[in-house]
């Protein structure tokens, strides 16, 4: 029978090129960005997310001064010039009864070499020019992860879809947080995914390149490098990953190498830094909140599940770049670069916020390309498809919310989100994995 004349119809609207998952968490995510940020206004807040420290950007000038020692032709860790001390971190550790003025690697020194021989001793204008230029590291995030969506999806998608993704990134809390430190995890993350369409390019030597440069400057892509490495190897494009070996090594590695014991005492200690706060999302912290004395044991088999999950990913990503699709090859090498990023982040015992930015594009990409994924290239049921949105969606709220509770920020009696949300990543990603090695590749 037809409808009645004057009967109501209701019609659903037809599904988005990007399918509706993928549209809701996107729209989440940007909304908690938005509201997150509007939070910030709200008493007892005020406008910080944690006690701030005069004049701002204060992380940034630890690492400025220690550039400034490397031109100078001093140790970084350990001189007695006063103008190459901080004057607010005017002593970062006593390790082994030694004082060491600095924890950074000196990659991560290095970096920062050609803004101090800019600017000199003035830090604050350069702190002023990072903070300008972190903006300009946040809109390429934004392209990178569309260009990595549009490989994945096979759609010609608009470039406004730009802005969303730019909001979505900026606008999270850890991010805010790193750009009122002054940090430069922005810019690894830009380093990394700018080397995962690299690879996906053909051109290896530059993506090992850039893999190694990020991982000099924190060690968190050390996972994601030596992944790198291994696919183009495993791929018999040794000759190109010898050269972004030997690039990064002659640029990144021999002009500091006399520092590098020094900054491994420090990184070291930096590792084992803990803190029961809201913004530190390392596996530590989720273990900690439930059972103090289980902290360093969960912490141990929360990583080595991470490990396996990573494994099980460079496994699938060798698999997919053998066979030559393009669609499988970029869902993969995201998945990778996040499950081996993300594993480094989780195993350090202080993960503060700001770090989340070197996963949030990945997680992004996982949550726009999910109607691919559920279809094409894995062939889940229905209610498969169903339970890979829902879990999507309550990861990337909590990675993006980044904390739960009304205590002004700083304060312990707040929910560490964003630990919670990277903990539930892996098992939901794990279990994408074992249904995808279990199949043949489909692209």
């Amino acid at each position: 029978m037809g409808t009645p004349r004057g009967a109501f119809r209701f019609n659903l609207p037809a599904p988005p090129q990007l399918g509706w998952w993928a549209v809701v968490v996107l729209c989440l995510v940007t909304t908690t960005g938005f509201y997150t940020d509007l939070l910030r206004l709200v008493n007892p807040i005020g406008e910080k997310y944690v006690p701030s420290f005069p004049p701002g950007q204060n992380d940034f000038s630890y690492a400025y001064y220690g550039a400034l020692a490397l031109i100078a032709r001093q140790n970084p860790y350990h001189n007695n010039r006063p103008e190459l001390t901080n004057p607010i971190f005017r002593i970062a550790a006593v390790i082994d009864h030694v004082e060491f003025k600095q924890l950074y690697p000196p990659g991560h020194l290095l970096t920062f070499v050609p803004l101090a021989l800019w600017k000199g001793a003035q830090w604050e204008e350069a702190a002023r020019v990072w903070s300008r230029l972190n903006l300009l590291f946040l809109l390429g995030l934004a392209t990178l992860t569309l260009a990595i969506v549009r490989r994945v999806m096979s759609l010609p998608m608009t470039p406004l879809w730009i802005v969303l993704l730019f909001g979505a990134l900026a606008l999270n809390p850890g991010t805010e947080l790193g750009l009122e430190r002054g940090q430069s995890d922005i810019l690894i993350a830009l380093l990394c995914w700018t080397a995962v369409l690299c690879f996906l390019r053909g051109a290896i030597g530059s993506a090992i390149f850039l893999a190694i440069w990020a991982t000099s400057i924190k060690g968190y892509p050390i996972l994601f490098a030596a992944g790198l490495i291994g696919l183009a190897v495993a791929h018999r494009r040794w000759r190109q990953a010898l050269v972004g070996v030997a690039v990064a090594g002659v640029l990144l590695v021999l002009p500091v190498w006399r520092y590098f014991a020094d900054a491994a005492k420090g990184t070291r200690m930096r590792a084992e830094m803990f803190q029961a706060v809201w913004f530190n999302h390392g596996f530590r912290n989720v273990v900690y909140r439930w059972s103090p004395a289980w902290a360093d044991r969960g912490r141990t088999a929360l990583t080595a599940f991470a490990l396996a999950v990573t494994a099980a990913a460079w496994v699938q990503m060798l698999r997919a770049v053998k066979q030559g699709s393009e669609a499988a090859s970029a869902f993969w090498l995201a998945l990778f670069a996040t499950v081996s990023l993300g594993t480094v982040l989780g195993y350090s015992a202080l993960s503060v916020s700001y770090n989340l930015i070197l996963i949030l594009p990945g997680t992004l990409v996982l949550a726009a390309s999910q109607d691919r994924v559920s279809g094409a290239l894995l062939s889940l049921p229905r209610w498969g498809s169903h339970a890979l949105g829902a879990l999507l969606l309550g990861c990337l709220f909590l990675l993006f919310i980044c904390r739960l509770g009304d205590d002004p920020p700083g304060y312990q009696g707040n929910i560490p989100g964003a630990a919670y949300g990277l903990a539930l990543l892996y098992p939901t990603l794990a279990a994408l994995l074992a249904r995808g090695l279990s199949r043949p590749l489909e692209g």
